[in-house]
């Protein structure tokens, strides 16, 4: 998978060439992000990181660093965080929500060549801009946001709460969405004819109002909140989503909680045995052990 990685510092170089207008002479770039060891905590802890696994934890970055989609630009915003204590608690955050609970094989093979530390991630989707989001990830980055004040001290249901979306965005917008995880067939052909549909239309849903339809029925944990129009709309998630929703859950919640909020539906049972089953062994994480910890 770091072949990726190449492709994708070539491609950086490419774009902030043209993001700065400058002309190409066919020089060999130097390295965009240079890593330097220090006493400072911040520093030296992402000194190791990169030397252990070759991704790059940043603090300082610009636009072109998570803007850039391919051949579209991601309606992302990053606010950075600056100050030296915050960034200290920041990365201490990271490894609780995120670092700790992967081995350094999967860190080296499937962690985001970029690792972006934000105080704040702005993202727009359905027409409007959420100004807080825990996370975000795209062709080469994930952005990790609400490292500000407090971070440190947050109670820890609410961290739990933070580890379920963080996790999620590494597997369902950075890992799924760049052809990086993959799925058996059956997973997807459980809930095929419901993507993305609206599920007032169907089933005789349509004298329900959105709070009313189980989305569990169709092998969903929810609908698309994000769609919610009104009355007249119970969007089912998309692929994306539904992976996010599931990793959300399994991260968060014991195996015997899973088992519980599963009971009298199927769909969804089958769904998630498919998920973890792949899961752990083609990418050799056991992710139900990540939320059967939360209990240690």
């Amino acid at each position: 998978m770091k072949s990726q990685w190449i492709l994708y510092v070539l491609m950086g170089f490419m774009f902030s060439s043209c993001y700065k207008d400058e002309d190409i002479d066919g020089k060999i770039p130097e390295p965009k992000y240079k890593v330097e060891d220090s006493d400072d905590p911040v520093d030296h802890y992402i000194y190791e990181f990169n030397q252990q696994y070759g991704n790059y934890i940043l603090y300082e970055y610009q636009e072109v660093d998570y803007k850039w989609n391919m051949n579209t630009l991601l309606d992302v915003t990053l606010v950075k965080q600056k100050e030296r204590p915050i960034l200290n608690e920041g990365i201490q955050y990271m490894k609780q929500v995120l670092f700790d609970d992967y081995s350094d094989e999967f860190k080296k093979k499937y962690f985001p060549f970029k690792i972006l530390i934000a105080d704040s991630v702005q993202v727009a989707k359905s027409g409007s801009v959420s100004k807080d989001e825990s996370a975000e990830g795209g062709l080469s980055f994930l952005a990790v946001g609400k490292i500000r004040s407090g971070i440190s001290t947050i109670a820890s249901d609410s961290l739990l709460k933070l580890k379920g979306e963080v996790q999620a965005t590494l597997w369902a917008r950075f890992l799924y969405n760049n052809e990086m995880l993959q799925l058996p067939e059956a997973f997807w052909s459980i809930s095929d004819e419901y993507y993305g549909v609206n599920l007032k239309t169907i089933d005789g849903n349509s004298s329900l109002k959105p709070d009313e339809i189980n989305a569990k029925k169709y092998g969903f944990w929810d609908r698309n909140r994000a769609a919610d129009s009104g009355v007249s709309y119970c969007m089912a998630p998309d692929k994306t989503l539904d992976i996010y929703q599931f990793i959300q859950m399994i991260v968060t919640h014991t195996a015997d909680e899973m088992k519980e909020l599963m009971e009298g539906h199927d769909k969804l049972k089958d769904k998630y045995y498919l998920l973890i089953n792949q899961v752990r062994d083609v990418y050799g994480v056991d992710i139900q052990a990540i939320g059967n910890s939360k209990s240690h």
